[in-house]
């Protein structure tokens, strides 16, 4: 199974620097992508005032999924973005 996490939003300033912002399908973690190796933040480290912010952007709740993991292995798919 091919998860790809989900691009949420790119930073850019004057400068150069670029970062990407995604979110894993699966676990819910926030990871920023620049030069180099990429950051995590876990999905449990995130307050509730960060998961509102982010969700204007598309980051999804995972307590809001339409299936929970333990509903199954069918569960999972819900969670997978749309190809």
């Amino acid at each position: 199974m091919n998860v790809m996490p989900i691009r949420l939003f790119t930073i850019q300033d004057g400068e150069g620097f670029v970062a990407d912002a995604f979110q894993c399908p699966v676990t819910g973690n926030l990871i920023y992508k620049s030069s180099g190796t990429p950051s995590v933040v876990a999905y449990t480290d995130l307050t509730d005032e960060q998961i509102m912010r982010l969700e204007q952007y598309g980051f999804r709740r995972l307590d809001e999924a339409p299936a929970r993991m333990e509903s199954g292995p069918d569960g999972i798919e819900e969670l997978l973005p749309r190809q």
